[in-house]
């Protein structure tokens, strides 16, 4: 029987740039600042059509019974939104500047935006929230700029965006560029989003359920028992987002992978047909977009994941030949370079690898992935075969065949990693056959959701100096992964914030960067409830206190592991007066003064 082997893939990307996605946390001056004329300033909405969401379904469904091509989860649509045409600018009495504007695209469920123009001077601010305000993506700053001017920012919860430039008052506006030429109309891959949404917002079908996202429900959440020996190795993988050239944007799975110096070099593996065009252009990858920690807490998945360590940009390095008009894969890697170092407060790792060309036939392995773009999974065998081959017969064992006893893959978990026993790469996921139907999943679409019990990972070990690539540097990993020529045939993981130099950022001990990211409202208060908003680029534990005029504490409230949310303080049973309220991070405090006066 000829064996048709489907190819997991959702479009995995990354991007070429000097610089990653720096969200620098904070509060749009709209969010914090008590001047009339923000309170007043007029913009207009500039609206698009969204696609035809059912024809969209319609052209997936075929697609997914064809040849390997990407799990779609958004579609493509032109725009031209730009500062200052798109929105409107006005100057408050100190000199600063304060630019808004608002895009709506018809019932979308949610946005990605892609920019065509990006450069942000010193002393500019960039703040996304979705219409209404609970989500905030931001600030990005001149830490953001991309040498070719390029840029992507993550999924924006609904039909309704609203865009925000701070600017200081001696900013030249000439020296300004922001342009959207795209956004992406996302409909799959998005129920982490729910909790932005609010009554009567856009959230409505084509959508996924809140907390199980699309992947089957046979699938098992990455943090559960059976993958507890491997902690390491799943914080080293992540989900992967890229516009696609036929107009969508989908899904694919990477690994951080270590190398023989271990310096922290931030590559990624993931597979070739991941980019379908054979591209070895870094312009190529330049509005990828990077996810890491994108999985549940706790293992029934009743959490979302985090959605705020993303990083944008990588740089081509080498890469398998691949040919996507041909369903045959002999070697199947793409290596990549992120474009900045890794962020240590994401506690990620670089994992180790293994390049022997033979393994044994019987232990555990295991695999780590993102099946249709949800939240990070895994998967188990017990077994492993060394003779498999990826829909060509002309060349014998160049993957590594398991069958799954726990898990499965799909679309989008197409470049991860299989980990032999000892928790080290030797292989990244092309594809697999052996369909489990999973009769009780309800994906969001009225389909019934299917995932691979067989899996087939390009091996490791042949890739390593990948005999079809003429011995060109780009089309190995020998000359990456081992640059000290040490001929080692393992290396070990690393933790990023241990092994490498990499400072934390976040909120410090500038109480500017903690007063940018805490709002205090109303004010004056007259319901005798006062509300305490936070947007920070990393988690806090914050100590939140009421004080009187005579200095007198009259209330604390301690918040653990704050990043971005609203909290309300209950002034009730006080007298009317001034009151004073501080926030700190027990490194940095900021105080607001409100009035009470119900």
């Amino acid at each position: 029987m000829k064996k048709t082997l489907l190819a997991w893939a959702l479009l995995t990307g990354v991007a070429p740039a000097a610089r990653a996605q720096v969200n620098s946390g904070g509060l749009p001056l709209s969010r914090t600042s008590a001047e009339a004329a923000l309170s007043d300033q007029y913009f207009s909405p500039v609206y698009y059509e969204a696609p035809d969401m059912q024809q969209i379904l319609l052209e997936d469904a075929k697609a997914s019974r064809m040849d390997p091509a990407p799990y779609r989860a958004g579609v493509l649509i032109h725009t031209d939104f730009s500062f200052p045409a798109s929105g409107t600018l006005i100057t408050l009495p100190d000199g600063r500047r304060v630019w808004r504007a608002q895009m709506v695209v018809g019932t979308a469920p949610a946005l990605v935006f892609y920019y065509d123009r990006f450069r942000l001077p010193e002393g500019v601010r960039f703040f996304i929230s979705n219409g209404n305000g609970k989500q905030v993506l931001g600030a990005f700053t001149s830490e953001a700029n991309t040498p070719d001017g390029l840029f992507a920012s993550q999924e924006v919860q609904g039909n309704t965006a609203n865009l925000e430039l701070d600017i200081d008052k001696d900013v030249d506006l000439n020296s300004i560029q922001l342009r959207i030429n795209k956004a992406a109309v996302m409909y799959r891959s998005i129920g982490h989003l729910n909790v932005y949404a609010g009554t009567g917002d856009i959230m409505q079908k084509p959508t996924i359920d809140p907390i199980q996202g699309n992947a089957s429900v046979c699938e098992v959440n990455a943090v559960c028992p059976e993958g507890q020996n491997y902690p390491q190795q799943r914080k080293a993988t992540v989900r992967i987002l890229i516009p696609v050239g036929n107009g969508y944007v989908g899904f694919c799975t990477g690994t951080l992978i270590n190398n023989t110096r271990g310096d922290c070099t931030p590559y990624i593996l993931t597979a070739t047909h991941c980019e379908e065009t054979n591209s070895k252009q870094d312009t190529t990858f330049s509005q990828w977009l990077f996810y890491f920690n994108f999985e549940s807490p706790d293992c029934a998945g009743t959490i979302n994941a985090p959605n705020n360590q993303v990083m944008r940009g990588a740089a081509f390095v080498s890469r398998a030949n691949y040919n996507a008009n041909s369903y045959a894969i002999i070697g199947d890697f793409l290596l990549l370079r992120l474009a900045n170092k890794i962020n240590a407060s994401y506690g990620v790792y670089f994992a180790g690898w293994d390049r022997s060309s033979s393994m044994p036939s019987s232990g555990t392995y295991i695999n780590f992935h993102h099946p249709a773009g949800d939240m990070k999974k895994l998967s188990l065998a017990g077994s492993l075969s060394p003779n498999g081959t990826f829909n060509q017969y002309s060349v014998p064992g160049t993957h590594w065949e398991v069958h799954f006893n726990t898990g499965g893959s799909e679309g989008g978990s197409s470049g991860s990693a299989l980990f032999n026993t000892a928790g080290r790469i030797i292989g990244d996921l092309s594809g697999g056959t052996e369909y489990q139907y999973c009769t009780a999943d309800t994906n969001g679409f009225g389909e019934q959701a299917i995932m691979g019990r067989e899996a087939l990972f390009s091996k490791f070990s042949r890739n390593w100096e990948y005999p079809e690539g003429n011995n060109a540097l780009n089309a190995q990993l020998k000359p990456w992964l081992d640059p000290l020529n040490t001929g080692a045939t393992t290396t070990s993981t690393i933790a990023a914030a241990t092994a490498c130099d990499m400072p934390a950022t976040g909120i410090g001990n500038r109480n500017a960067e903690l007063d940018n990211a805490v709002s205090v409202f109303p004010n004056p208060v007259t319901t005798g409830t006062v509300r305490v908003k936070v947007n920070f680029d990393k988690s806090a534990d914050l100590s939140i206190a009421i004080y009187d005029i005579t200095g007198a504490r009259k209330a604390t409230y301690n918040i653990g592991s704050a990043r971005s949310g609203e909290y309300a303080l209950d002034m009730s049973s006080f007298a009317r007066g001034s009151y004073l309220i501080t926030v700190s991070n027990g490194e940095a405090t900021t105080s607001r003064k409100v009035m009470l006066i119900r």
